[in-house]
């Protein structure tokens, strides 16, 4: 089928604080390979969140797109427990309670799953109904939109976002997408692969 819109997301590398497992939200890390591979080197414009390690990597995966930074892209804000581990915060009775209720319970001092679905929709509603547009985008933000942009409804731990996976969301129609309706179609695929799979 052609398709007439087709947003393409991937994650940002990895930055110091996803190898030491450590939440990171809105600090403004610098990602910590320097040799990526190169996806893509002739489309010019790549969506981005305004932080570092989205930038940078879309710099190596699409070495010729100027990126088109969108902040209500952001990853989710972790407030105070922002840069820690599991292990660190593990008996805190405030983060065992923001894991059993993530949608409407916000670390101190961040947001709700709810939060960033909204503040992810916004972001959506500054995308224009192209052909086929790439995003380096955080895992969180990439889950945001998978829950409510996929072709079916599902909850935000239902997705696994690594560091070396695609997702390809594709829209029969312009005004489909405009009206911020569910994707036609949704294939996974490992970054390199040539042919996604698909998951209608």
């Amino acid at each position: 089928m052609d398709y007439a819109v087709v947003l393409e997301l991937v994650r940002h590398a990895r930055t110091p604080g996803n190898i030491a497992h450590r939440y990171v939200g809105w600090t403004d890390e610098s990602i910590a390979e320097t040799s990526l591979p190169i996806l893509n080197d002739t489309i010019s414009q790549v969506i981005c969140s305004d932080l570092k390690r989205t930038v940078e990597t879309a710099a190596q995966y699409f070495p010729q797109a100027k990126p088109y930074c969108i902040a209500a892209f952001r990853e989710s804000h972790f407030g105070d427990f922002e840069m820690k581990t599991y292990e660190q915060l593990k008996n805190n009775e405030a983060y065992r309670n923001w894991i059993n209720r993530p949608e409407q319970l916000a670390p101190p001092n961040g947001e709700t799953l709810v939060s960033l679905y909204r503040r992810v929709r916004a972001g959506m509603e500054q995308l224009e109904a192209k052909r086929h547009q790439y995003a380096v985008l955080h895992g969180g933000t990439i889950r945001a939109i998978l829950v409510q942009f996929g072709p079916k409804p599902s909850a935000f731990w239902d997705w696994q976002v690594g560091h070396d996976t695609r997702f390809v969301l594709a829209w029969a129609t312009r005004q489909a997408f405009e009206e911020g309706q569910r994707c036609t179609s949704l294939s996974v695929a490992p970054l390199m692969a040539n042919e996604p799979t698909s998951n209608n």
